[in-house]
């Protein structure tokens, strides 16, 4: 399922850069540049996350605004700007603010901001449940559910939450073949086959991020005309 990012900026220039960006990690982004506009759009659909990209003295009153307002379920703010000293930040965390990025900004950081907190939700969720998966060790691979650090040959791998989840999907039931739909259906919760495509895509991601070559069958297999499995421990 894409996660739901709304950005408020004043630089539209930089906004519509990240926007391009930002829509190549199944996130879905949606920019306002009115203030009045943003805070109708928290109301009336509050997104997952909320980037709120503006000067110190805008973001003030803009955190100050909808402080007063109860958007269920409350998004994760992300604030951007020029901060001139720790005490600045402090403010705006008190007024709201869950995180803030120094400008300019790097979109790594941002990333890493959202996948952390996609981490510690899903983590929150499997506590409650009683839900406490264990490490997968397959050959060289390793991934730890809890933090989503995935390594190979003792290395990290840096992947998108997407791709994650589509290698935890398979690695975590080893000789079971799954569609392409299933896998589209599972990951995007959602149906049809325009998804097959973005599914292929991502393995081929993966594979070049773990390094592995597309006829490597020690770790996912591609079953032919059907879809992937992970391989089956020796």
């Amino acid at each position: 399922m894409r996660q739901n990012l709304l950005i408020f900026s004043s630089h539209m220039a930089h906004a519509e850069e990240i926007y391009a960006t930002l829509n190549k990690y199944d996130i879905s982004v949606s920019i306002v540049f009115d203030a009045q506009e943003a805070v109708a759009f928290l109301i009336a659909n509050p997104p997952d996350f909320f980037w709120l990209d503006v000067d110190i003295e805008a973001a003030q009153i803009f955190l100050t605004e909808i402080s007063n307002r109860t958007l269920r379920p409350p998004p994760y703010i992300i604030l951007t700007s020029s901060f001139s000293n720790s005490e600045i930040r402090a403010v705006l965390l008190d007024l709201g603010a869950d995180t803030c990025i120094e400008t300019p900004v790097n979109l790594s950081e941002i990333l890493a901001v959202l996948n952390a907190v996609l981490r510690r939700e899903e983590r929150l969720n499997r506590t409650l449940a009683g839900d406490l998966p264990p490490c997968i060790t397959h050959k060289r691979l390793f991934i730890n559910p809890w933090t989503h650090e995935v390594k190979m040959c003792e290395q990290l791998i840096v992947l998108t939450h997407t791709e994650y989840k589509i290698l935890y999907m398979l690695a975590s039931n080893p000789g079971t073949t799954f569609s392409r739909q299933q896998i589209y259906s599972s990951i995007w919760k959602e149906a049809g086959d325009i998804g097959t495509s973005i599914v292929t895509d991502h393995i081929s991601s993966l594979r070049r991020k773990l390094g592995l070559l597309p006829q490597n069958e020690d770790y996912i297999k591609t079953v032919y005309k059907v879809g992937y499995r992970f391989a089956e421990p020796e």
